[in-house]
């Protein structure tokens, strides 16, 4: 018998005393005076203090019990949350000297300091004695210390772990008396940190020794890196002065001109004449070099998904030499036997180049159509025309190219640079993309006479992008979605939590004695509120991590449907009418149960929550190898605004307010989409709603009930 009937007996008996002995003197009012009657109305007052004091007794009892398996409920739900995260607690008895661990079950475990030290690294647990002794003696209300855990068997590497110690408990002169301590698990982002370290080295690595000269610019244009190559071409004796200088990009008079807010990839040769711009223009004096410099170079954007800018990056190099010598073949025709050679060794390098990295140098000719790769300056390799360079494309592919070849026929001024898609594959079975970079090439006509490119093989570049873009905006998504659930459920569950305390100070306050139930109750009501809403994170969280085991076993549904959709039922508003249409006597499928009852509880409880007035109706059936469940009602409904987040986390209507936890319909979605489900809702605000789910199951036996014909 509940706690509340007993008492309610308690009750009754005493008034039914009194009553008795109040009939019995209501017709002998004139004798009330006497010994005789004084004696009754002693023994009956009594009575009553007896009862009364009983009563008491049991409402305390009662109350101290309920308050007592509330608390172990709420100490099993944290020590939960704790191990979810990695955190571990535990108590240091300083009397005792006894280390207590707090564990997943009702028992805790007590071990001596020289047990204790098991669990740690035998040289760092002299460092947490020391920090126990410290707390000990007062000198300190709380620390944290980072220490190592015992080497594995297998010999990997030991466990890290952050302790946070504080006092818990003090006797009655104000010394410590019990420690507590909670142990984080922090290996893993040590190991991120790590890593990042070490991919910034192998960047710092890269960039400092490249063969071209490098320049990194933040998103507000100013220069933050450049590497020795750089250096070394403009003559750059102090690399910090120069950054201290805090340099624009716009203070180089190449890049003046360029629109930094829409630029992507740029590549370009520019010609600049170092003394005058020196001394019309001194910006930058640490560069010492004269002279005009030709520079080939190419100028990126690194921007985020956003599109927003985070920095540019120049990459190039001094061609200097090269045009000057170019130059001079072309004014000095007795130097041509003695630059011969120079050119045949300057063609051997290239050549040596291209077989070392892969690249292909490209010709095409508009008179004649034609495309020749060279896989040295010396051999055409391929020679293509435009028909046959189309053919081996992918065929998204073929419409684009007939453009850039149009272009090059019609000797449109200007470089560019595409990847196409070729019908070959290579060794994995990939689609193999060519990278053609082109540049036009001048006759002494001034007439474009052919292209000039090369032609590399980026198959692996493209699909490291694609996976990359991939997996960045999936863990983007979420940890979206897990913030943004962190958040609300830290709101959600401070909500109830702030109401018990407030409640619970206003014992300690002035107040009324018949405020008191009222208090209980409000404590009650947002206590079951807040354990309600813990078990719906805890379950969702095992729904999103995959650990809801499904039991698929043989069910009768028709036996078990209208106990499912009662007990979503039991606290419906008066006037609402409830029916259920289950036309089988027996129908035996294969499904998980609880998940499937779980499920039907929760449609009908939030339809119940809906509706006010009207009716709500639940029916099932099976159809080709599919359990369907639908739960109509015709209660408030919901905005069409409102149906796009009927199954969001913590979801609230138009007026701020949620229903239930608001939880129920995102467990019930990611429930029936795990057991390989859909789920459909639908609704008119002021109308109604109604959810219509399809499960596939097996069905082994069926038995429909007689159709009534009138």
């Amino acid at each position: 018998m509940k706690s509340s009937s007993r008492l309610r007996i308690l009750a009754i008996t005493a008034l039914s005393t009194i009553a008795l002995s109040v009939f019995a003197q209501k017709e002998n009012m004139d004798t009330i005076a006497d010994a005789h009657h004084l004696s009754a109305y002693y023994v009956a007052a009594l009575m009553i203090s007896v009862f009364v004091m009983l009563f008491s007794n049991r409402l305390f009892f009662f109350r101290q019990r309920d308050v007592r398996t509330q608390a172990q409920q709420l100490n099993t739900q944290l020590r939960l949350v704790l191990s979810s995260n990695r955190t571990q607690v535990w108590t240091y008895d300083i009397a005792k000297r006894l280390y207590t661990i707090l564990s997943k079950g009702e028992e805790e475990k007590s071990y001596l300091p020289i047990d204790f030290v098991q669990f740690f690294d035998s040289n760092d647990f002299a460092q947490l004695h020391k920090t126990v002794t410290s707390l000990s003696k007062s000198e300190n209300e709380a620390e944290s210390i980072v220490i190592r855990g015992n080497t594995p068997n297998d010999g990997s590497t030991p466990r890290i772990y952050k302790i946070n110690l504080t006092v818990l408990q003090r006797d009655k002169k104000g010394k410590p008396k019990m420690l507590l301590g909670t142990q984080l698990d922090i290996t893993e982002n040590r190991k991120r940190k790590e890593n990042a370290r070490n991919l910034a080295l192998r960047y710092h690595t890269i960039f400092n020794s490249s063969l071209v000269d490098m320049i990194y610019y933040d998103a507000n244009g100013l220069m933050t890196d450049i590497n020795d190559k750089a250096c070394e071409t403009f003559g750059i004796g102090d690399r910090d002065a120069l950054k201290n200088r805090q340099v624009k990009i716009t203070d180089i008079p190449s890049y003046r001109d360029l629109d930094f807010n829409h630029l992507e990839n740029l590549q370009m040769v520019s010609i600049t004449d170092i003394d005058r711009t020196k001394s019309n223009d001194e910006r930058i004096p640490e560069l010492t070099i004269g002279g005009k410099l030709y520079y080939e170079c190419s100028v990126t954007a690194v921007r985020d998904k956003d599109k927003q800018l985070h920095g540019i990056i120049t990459a190039g190099r001094n061609i200097t030499d090269m045009v000057e010598s170019q130059h001079r073949q072309q004014q000095a025709s007795q130097l041509l036997k003695k630059r011969t050679k120079d050119i045949q060794d300057y063609i051997n390098n290239i050549n040596y180049s291209l077989k070392v990295s892969g690249v292909q140098l490209v010709n095409y000719y508009p008179d004649t159509h034609e495309l020749k790769i060279f896989s040295d300056l010396n051999k055409v390799k391929y020679s293509l025309s435009q028909i046959r360079c189309i053919s081996l494309l992918a065929v998204h592919e073929q419409r684009r190219t007939r453009g850039l070849l149009l272009r090059m026929d019609h000797r449109t001024p200007g470089n560019f640079s595409t990847t196409i898609q070729t019908r070959f594959h290579d060794d994995q079975g990939r689609n193999i993309f060519l990278t053609f970079s082109m540049v036009p090439v001048m006759g002494k006509d001034g007439i474009i006479s052919h292209y000039f490119g090369m032609l590399r093989n980026d198959t692996e570049i493209v699909y490291t992008e694609r996976q990359l873009m991939k997996e960045t905006k999936k863990a983007q998504e979420t940890e979206e979605l897990k913030n943004a659930f962190l958040l609300n459920m830290s709101y959600e569950i401070r909500t109830p939590l702030n109401a018990v305390i407030g409640f619970a100070e206003l014992f300690n306050g002035p107040h009324d004695a018949e405020d008191e139930p009222v208090f209980s109750e409000e404590i009650k009501r947002n206590t079951n509120e807040l354990l309600a809403l813990v078990n719906d994170i805890l379950y969702i969280s095992r729904l999103d991590a995959k650990m809801v085991e499904f039991n698929y076993k043989e069910t009768d549904l028709a036996v078990l449907f209208d106990g499912y959709c009662y007990m979503g039922w039991s606290m419906l508003a008066p006037g609402v009418k409830v029916q259920v249409d289950n036309p089988y006597n027996h129908l035996m499928v294969i499904i998980d149960e609880e998940c499937l009852g779980e499920v039907i509880r929760k449609l009908c409880l939030n339809a119940a929550r809906m509706t006010t007035a009207g009716t709500i109706r639940a029916k099932y059936d099976y159809r080709h190898g599919e359990l369907n469940i639908a739960i109509e009602d015709t209660g408030r409904g919901i905005s069409e605004k409102g149906i796009k987040h009927v199954f969001d986390r913590f979801a609230r209507d138009e007026n701020n307010q949620r229903e239930g936890t608001g939880l129920d319909m995102a467990i019930i979605k990611e429930l029936v989409e795990q057991m390989g489900g859909t789920i459909e809702f639908q609704s008119e605000e002021g109308k109604g709603s109604a959810v219509y789910i399809i499960i596939p199951c097996e069905m082994t036996a069926m038995e429909k009930k007689a159709e009534i014909i009138v």
